[in-house]
């Protein structure tokens, strides 16, 4: 596929609600039948959403979700972030998780760390240190998100690091930095007030995959420990579990949403797992469960050549710039491997060419994380999707 296969989709309205977190939290046990299914705050139109590199758009859309701001329930830091996080061998680990836990890997600066999401849950952010770099590791239940950043206050020059604001936007969790107290929606990584109004954090890539997966490919990891200095009930999911039993899965896989959104569309069910892909201003929604079959595709977006690759190995998606030695490629599967039909160069799954005229060549990755469909669309109603 050399150019884009999808399409935008048409926006529909609907009504305006509110739910408590706090609410939700201490009645977990009950269904969410009876709950509003989708809000509607007001109209962000797809040319708005697409035209992220002009300033002056820039500030009307900022304005936009920094009106559409909720109260989630928990104040500030109610729902505690970890500063001082310590950190398991696998064997120690394998005494609190099981095979078909969700974890949250990271491959950084030469660490490579597993966060549970029976963990996470409960606290939605860690900042890290690693190697003298600070980072934050960031989580929301409401919209199924996990994404890590890095980046300085426009203020001091500091390194960032958050804190959770008990506020959501398009039910996706608020932080608010240490440094200015500017808060910053995780789906968008970008502040939306405050002195940092404007500033856009690195991204850092984290796989959302399966502890048996995950420590099958990395069985040297560290794993974020349940010793957090906080009192929680970890291994416990207030929201449900990822199970398929529907008695458990109330909120992961029940087509209700507690909190107002901007946008919404029902093309797929609201809480579908996509991987959502970021790239000069423009957007891009891969089906999880449809691309495992697919593998690897070529497509344009923002003007620039990427391509999409699955790895089975983790259950992710990654996507890359199909850009190299100053040339475009097409990628392809051929048997079991990767290749590039110009060259015929054999790729990892983590965009390395390991033989070939290309041997040694690395692409550079586009920002993609794993996200529900109805959040992805709430923030970027211009996006295309695959398929």
């Amino acid at each position: 596929m050399g150019e884009d296969r999808g399409t935008v989709i048409p926006a529909k309205k609907s009504r305006l609600s509110g739910f408590s977190r706090r609410k939700f939290i201490a009645a977990s046990g009950l269904g969410a039948a009876g709950i509003l299914s989708a809000f509607y705050f007001g109209s962000i139109t797809p040319s708005e959403t697409s035209q992220s590199q002009s300033p002056a758009f820039e500030e009307v859309i900022l304005n936009k979700f920094a009106k559409s701001i909720q109260v989630g329930g928990p104040g500030k830091d109610g729902i505690p972030p970890i500063d001082n996080p310590k950190y398991l061998a696998v064997g120690e680990a394998n005494k609190i998780l099981t095979d078909e836990d969700v974890v949250f890997g990271l491959e950084h600066g030469g660490v490579v760390r597993a966060y549970p999401q029976i963990v996470m849950v409960w606290h939605e952010i860690v900042n890290e240190n690693i190697n003298g770099e600070r980072i934050s590791i960031t989580y929301c239940p409401l919209t199924g998100s996990a994404v890590g950043f890095k980046g300085l206050s426009k203020v001091n020059g500091e390194p960032l690091t958050f804190g959770t604001s008990g506020n959501l936007v398009n039910s996706n969790l608020l932080m608010y930095d240490r440094q200015s107290d500017s808060n910053w929606p995780q789906i968008l990584g970008t502040a939306i007030n405050g002195l940092n109004k404007g500033i856009t954090l690195n991204h850092l890539p984290v796989v959302w995959t399966t502890w048996g997966l995950w420590k099958e490919v990395h069985p040297d990891t560290q794993v974020l420990s349940t010793d957090t200095g906080f009192v929680k009930i970890y291994g416990y999911d207030p929201y449900g579990s990822y199970t398929q039993d529907p008695a458990n899965n109330y909120y992961y896989r029940n087509p209700a949403i507690y909190f107002p959104v901007l946008y919404s569309n029902d093309r797929f069910h609201r809480k579908k797992v996509v991987t959502g892909v970021m790239h000069k201003g423009s957007y891009l929604a891969i089906p999880k469960g449809e691309f495992s079959s697919i593998q690897v595709a070529n497509a344009t977006l923002g003007g620039d050549p990427i391509v999409a690759i699955y790895d089975g190995g983790l259950d992710t998606t990654r996507v890359f710039l199909r850009r190299a030695a100053g040339r475009e490629l097409n990628f392809q599967i051929s048997g079991t491997k990767v290749t590039d039909i110009e060259t015929g160069s054999d790729w990892s799954l983590k965009g390395e060419a390991l033989s070939g005229r290309l041997s040694g060549t690395k692409l550079t990755a586009v920002k993609s994380f794993d996200v529900m469909w109805f959040a992805w669309f709430a923030f970027f109603p211009s996006t295309l999707v695959y398929g």
